[in-house]
C-alpha cells in the first residue's frame, strides 16, 4: 500500500514521509558509508526535524525546505516505500512524550482490517494532529476514523 502521514500543526501540514525522506538523502551525504540506520525526531516547536544516521551522524533538516537543504527537495516523493532495506523509525515528540509514527501505523491498521477484513489496503494517509493528541486516517479515499497518539 501506498503510505502518506502527516503532522497537521497549528495552521500548516508537514509532509512527514517526504521529511524521512530528506533526513535520508542529506545524512547519505553527510556520512561516509552506505545508511544501514536512520532515526528522525520530529520537533515542531523547533521547526526542525533531528535525525541520527547509522547510530553516529547527527543533524537535522528544517521542517519546511530552506536554502540551508543540500538535497533538491522538488525531486522527493512524500512516500515512503516500507519494504526498503533500510531500518527507519519516524518518532514525534510533543509535550514531552515520544511517539513512535510506527505504532500509528500499526494501531490504524489493525484497526481497520478488524473491521474491513475482507478489503484491500493500496493507500493509507494519516493526519497526526498534536493538539487533539489522535492520528486521523483516510484508507482508501473512502475509509476513515481515528486512533490514539499514544497507546
Amino acid at each position: 500500500a501506498t503510505l502518506r502521514i502527516y503532522l497537521q500543526y497549528y495552521e500548516k501540514e508537514i509532509n512527514l514521509t517526504r521529511l524521512v525522506e530528506k533526513a535520508y538523502h542529506e545524512g547519505s551525504a553527510r556520512c561516509s558509508v552506505p545508511v544501514q540506520e536512520i532515526e528522525v525526531y520530529v520537533k515542531p516547536e523547533d521547526g526542525r526535524a533531528y535525525y541520527v544516521v547509522n547510530h553516529g551522524v547527527q543533524s537535522y533538516v528544517n521542517l519546511w525546505d530552506s536554502d540551508r537543504d543540500i538535497y533538491d527537495c522538488s525531486e522527493l516523493s512524500g512516500e515512503i516505500n516500507w519494504h526498503n532495506k533500510v531500518m527507519h523509525r519516524l518518532i514525534f515528540e510533543y509535550r514531552g512524550q515520544q511517539c513512535d509514527c510506527d505504532s500509528i501505523i500499526e494501531r490504524v491498521v489493525e484497526k481497520f482490517t478488524n473491521i474491513h477484513s475482507a478489503k484491500m489496503l493500496q493507500e493509507v494517509e494519516i493526519y497526526v494532529r498534536q493538539e487533539h493528541e489522535a492520528a486521523y486516517y483516510v484508507i482508501n479515499g473512502r475509509h476513515t476514523g481515528s486512533v490514539s497518539m499514544f497507546a
